[in-house]
């Protein structure tokens, strides 16, 4: 947004994209208003501002939240992030109209229900693994009737990128790659087949639209609002036996995690190959005989 203060980090500029340069603040700028713009196309065409509550959901420094200050004269914009580093340069730099909180890497989050009436995460429920399921249901429990969760998720346009491998939805459920990478690298990534969106994540909401991202490098997105009760964690996760595709998912994501074990070890053994690792090696095993 011009006018608006720009982090100084690097580390927060966010990750290339096929449509602005690598690293740079431009990128920055241009993928930010890109994003403000998706989640504006994704309202109700009869949408107003005014009054309304809105939360971006893994807000980083506010990337996109810095472009929705123009509609923070009639909206309140929260954003929130497990990056304090960030989230305490958004709240010095974009405080006000733009408010920021910290948040764990585990729901709750500290707000009443039915806070927001829009709630919009950019690539994060693309790198939540093992809690899906609990902030699905703290999306539901945050949002109010009839709000809206807007959401990418990595689909088709990322399968060759992502697991090196051209798209198959009949194998792709929640697949899950990288799963001990930490957030520093990005954390894991969880790619999602649209089928897969209506069986789990239509437990709890109402599908509005399911975007695939049929483009090269280009993320799926998905809108969807509340249905009145929420089911429990269990009940999101439940595998249905009569989805044969549930099963050919799973077999399919061991397989991949196969593959990135053995590229791993022979990772490993190239470093261990190399003349400073024998170095280290022998000096610690004349040290341990001391």
């Amino acid at each position: 947004m011009p006018g608006l203060p720009l982090p100084r980090s690097s580390s927060r500029i966010g990750w290339a994209t096929p449509w602005v340069p690598t690293g740079s603040f431009d990128q920055y700028e241009a993928l930010g208003r890109i994003l403000h713009d998706v989640v504006v196309n994704c309202l109700p065409h009869d949408w107003t501002w005014t009054g309304k509550r809105v939360l971006d959901f893994g807000s980083g420094a506010g990337r996109t939240l810095r472009h929705f200050a123009a509609e923070a004269a009639e909206a309140e914009f929260h954003g929130c992030d497990i990056d304090p580093e960030g989230i305490a340069w958004l709240n010095a730099n974009l405080n006000p109209p733009l408010q920021g909180f910290v948040n764990d890497e585990k729901p709750p989050l500290a707000q009443p229900d039915g806070s927001y009436d829009v709630i919009y995460a950019f690539s994060v429920f693309s790198h939540i693994a093992g809690e899906w399921s609990g902030w699905a249901l703290e999306m539901h429990r945050l949002l109010a009737p009839g709000a809206l969760l807007i959401a990418s998720f990595l689909g088709v346009g990322m399968s060759e990128t992502i697991a090196g491998e051209p798209w198959d939805a009949n194998r792709i459920g929640m697949n899950v790659l990288k799963v001990h990478q930490d957030w520093a690298r990005g954390g894991p990534s969880v790619m999602l087949s649209p089928w897969w969106i209506a069986e789990h994540w239509g437990r709890a909401f109402e599908l509005v639209s399911i975007d695939p991202g049929s483009l090269p490098n280009v993320h799926g997105m998905m809108v969807l609002s509340p249905k009145p009760s929420a089911p429990s964690r269990a009940e999101l996760e439940w595998v249905d036996p009569a989805e044969p595709r549930e099963v050919v998912a799973l077999r399919h994501n061991v397989r991949q995690l196969q593959r990135e074990s053995q590229a791993t070890a022979a990772e490993l053994d190239a470093i261990h190959a190399t003349v400073p690792w024998r170095v280290a090696a022998k000096a610690r095993r004349l040290i341990a005989r001391r």
